[in-house]
């Protein structure tokens, strides 16, 4: 949703587009420089190994090179539907789960795992899986 911010009297543009990266306002229907369909993104974290896209039905994680700059072209889909005994690690930032009979290991800065740590269940709840 865009809000007003009461103080400045600005539209936020928080809304990370997985595609290309531009911020775009919180009720953006596409993406206003690559046209990428924005409906269905939850949440978007950058992070250094990877770009973690949380949709309501899918976490999909985009592997980069090992400096972090590119995407490789590996992704990983996972349903929720199917993700099971989910943990997330502490002290070291580590978010676990499990699919297709794996434990699938995701390492995240710290603050990143407290947005997916507050986010993430919220969705299973609303999409009731």
């Amino acid at each position: 949703m865009t809000y007003l911010d009461d103080d400045l009297g600005m539209v936020t543009f928080s809304l990370i587009c997985p595609e290309c990266g531009v911020a775009n306002p919180d009720d953006s229907l596409n993406c206003m420089v690559c046209d990428r369909d924005l409906t269905n993104i939850v949440l978007f974290l950058e992070d250094d190994s990877f770009d973690l896209e949380l949709t309501n039905e899918h976490l999909i994680e985009c592997r980069k090179n090992f400096w972090g700059t590119d995407r490789t072209g590996k992704v990983n889909r996972y349903p929720l539907s199917e993700i099971r005994n989910i943990e997330y690690g502490s002290p070291v930032t580590r978010f676990k789960f499990d699919f297709n009979g794996e434990r699938k290991v995701i390492p995240l800065r710290k603050e990143n795992m407290e947005i997916l740590k507050d986010v993430l269940p919220i969705v299973i709840k609303r999409n009731n899986i």
